[in-house]
């Protein structure tokens, strides 16, 4: 095939164009394949309910299975954004709102101790700040920051993935409220 060489930077530059969108499907296809596949898996094994997760502060650790009787709300997050702290936030006011009805797990992802303790220490949320890093890696999370949800007979509820939207604590809230 021989291409006029006037035509050719057209040529050129639509091909790339096709390569561009053919690259942003797939990617986008399978970002949401593994999205779909983890929230399978999880709640196929829910697994992470029985590891251990060792606590920021201190040498101690817990399980998710210690809260029983209780919603717990495990949450993947890290800093790198401002939002992190905007959804921290609203997570605590649901805390605050259920102080016995709920506990909250934050599982810090791809950062040091001590900045795990500087963000408690300038926020002073009323959760649990656990490490994070080698069970967001184990069970293949998709990305930050991620919320699962469990009821108080110890089973997963619901996955967020993505920073959760008011909808998504209005559900919350509304599931609390119904199983008190």
């Amino acid at each position: 095939m021989h291409i006029d060489p006037k035509y050719f930077n057209r040529f050129l530059a639509i091909v790339a164009a096709m390569a561009a969108i053919l690259i942003i499907f797939f990617t986008f296809k399978n970002q949401m394949s593994d999205k779909s596949d983890f929230k399978k898996r999880m709640f196929a094994q829910d697994s992470l309910q029985t590891v251990y997760w060792h606590d920021a502060q201190d040498d101690d650790s817990l399980r998710i299975s210690d809260f029983k009787g209780q919603f717990v709300v495990l949450d993947f997050w890290s800093d790198w954004s401002d939002k992190s702290v905007d959804y921290h936030k609203k997570l605590a006011s649901l805390k605050r709102d259920y102080p016995d009805n709920m506990q909250i797990v934050a599982a810090a992802v791809g950062m040091h101790r001590d900045q795990v303790i500087t963000y408690m220490q300038k926020h002073a949320f009323p959760f649990h700040f656990v490490a994070g890093s080698r069970q967001f890696s184990s069970f293949g999370v998709p990305g930050l920051p991620a919320q699962l949800i469990y009821k108080p007979d110890g089973k997963l509820q619901s996955i967020f993935l993505g920073f959760p939207d008011d909808s998504q604590y209005d559900s919350l809230r509304t599931v609390i409220v119904n199983e008190r």
